[in-house]
């Protein structure tokens, strides 16, 4: 049986703690202790790092206010792929829907839970499987969430604020303690140059600084979870990116306090991917850099718990919408979307199958940039086509703010394509093709399906 209007309000239980947590827990995960490393060396200078950051992050608050009107306008599950329906029809909505489920969750958990069985073995006397401590991550993460609206959101609550504490705590103390030590770069000669600030490895890096970022979206996607939507959606996004942005530049300035720029490579010369450890041994000792590998686990976990919640109302929006079986999106009487939770599990643990991530996730990115821009127009054609719907809330500084989100995606995905990221494009035009080919396989449409 189809859910019932009254039903759906009494699915309304998050309130703007919870849904803020939510989309901190969604955000801060592995990016922040990994992606500088990974492009500190190329970039050269504290400047440059810094300015990737800082890009990043108006993209990131520049669409999520997009998305705050349009989710406290349009307060659903999976708002972010309703809003894109609604403006662009049912091709686009599905693209975006298809994209942001199987590069932005079933993909990236599976990644964030190799990430997290990476740190869990340096913790471990006799290092094990990383693919059974990524399993046993998400299925332990979808166990979290069949007992309640109220327990399942309370406990990643409760995650999200032992994250966001540790790692504000990691920022406080690595401002104010004394450095012992600080990783100095190799001699370099004087006629070596580096970047400029809108370089295209500045646009590079920002490209990659955008998967950091990536869950400023989920207030939207849960905006049918929340109390008073219209007051709730807004102050939840836009709390959650300022917060995690402060965050983000904390930790990147304590970074650099420690290591150069230049000196973020490993013995080998590969980039220093663990960088939030490096730097806590440097900073604190060895004791508590190892301390702090068990730290960045939970935190990575609490990603994985965020991204099983706002993966399943994605998935939950498709099926009401006839895009994969209605019945996949029947909840249970207490609320929970069992079944598109059961769904986003089985995928994520599938995904775990695929090799090495590193060339897909650089797929990955530029596709997700893409086809966040288009929910980000939404609130553009929205306002011509909806013009007396209700707005609780109105995107600040329209319509600069949504077309600066666009015209910084736009412009790290070009800039870096144009220096030798072309393959990416080839790519994602024929994961687009894929997605458009498979769609008539996977269409239910409504004249045949009931929600059961």
């Amino acid at each position: 049986m189809k859910n019932s209007f009254k039903e759906l309000q009494d699915f309304r239980v998050v309130g703007p703690v919870g849904a803020t947590g939510i989309i901190v827990a969604s955000m801060v995960g592995s990016g922040i202790f990994s992606l500088t490393g990974q492009f500190g060396a190329k970039l050269g200078t504290s400047q440059n790092i810094l300015a990737a950051w800082i890009i990043g992050g108006v993209l990131a608050l520049c669409g999520g206010l997009s998305l705050a009107e349009l989710g406290a306008m349009i307060p659903c599950s999976g708002g972010s792929v309703e809003f894109a329906r609604r403006a662009f029809g049912g091709t686009i909505g599905y693209l975006v829907a298809m994209v942001s489920i199987f590069c932005g969750y079933f993909l990236s958990l599976a990644v964030i839970g190799l990430l997290l069985g990476e740190y869990v073995n340096q913790l471990l006397p006799t290092p094990v499987s990383i693919g059974w401590i990524a399993s046993l991550a998400i299925v332990a993460a979808f166990v979290s969430q069949i007992f309640g609206l109220h327990a399942g959101y309370r406990f990643n609550t409760a995650l999200s604020f032992v994250k966001f504490g540790f790692v504000a705590l990691f920022v406080f103390a690595g401002l104010l303690w004394p450095i012992s030590s600080r990783m100095a770069a190799p001699a370099l000669s004087e006629t070596v140059t580096h970047p400029g600030m809108i370089s295209a490895a500045v646009a590079s890096a920002t490209l990659t600084v955008s998967f950091a970022y990536l869950g400023w979206a989920a207030g939207a996607d849960i905006a049918g979870d929340m109390k008073r939507p219209g007051r709730n959606v807004p102050l939840s996004i836009i709390t959650a990116i300022v917060l995690v942005f402060a965050i983000y530049i904390g930790v990147n300035i304590v970074y650099l306090r420690v290591i150069d720029p230049a000196a973020m490579l490993n013995a080998d010369g590969t980039p220093m991917q663990a960088i939030g450890g490096v730097a806590a041994r440097l900073l604190f000792g060895t004791a508590v850099g190892n301390a702090m590998a068990a730290v960045i686990a939970l935190l990575f976990f609490s990603t994985i718990v965020s991204g099983i919640i706002t993966g399943a109302r994605i998935i939950e929006s498709m099926a009401h919408s006839r895009e994969i079986p209605a019945w996949i999106g029947v909840r249970l009487a207490n609320g929970v979307p069992m079944r598109a939770l059961i769904v986003l599990m089985v995928a994520s643990l599938a995904s775990l199958a695929i090799g090495n991530l590193d060339d897909i996730l650089g797929l990955l990115t530029v596709l997700i940039n893409i086809f966040s821009s288009l929910s980000v127009a939404a609130v553009i054609v929205l306002r011509k086509t909806m013009p007396d719907a209700p707005r609780p809330f109105r995107v600040p500084f329209y319509p600069v703010t949504p077309i600066l989100s666009i015209v910084l995606a736009v412009w790290s995905i070009a800039i870096s394509v144009m220096d030798g990221g072309l393959n990416a494009i080839i790519a994602s035009v024929a994961a687009v093709a894929i997605l458009l080919l498979i769609k008539p396989l996977i269409m239910i449409r409504k004249f045949g399906t009931s929600l059961r």
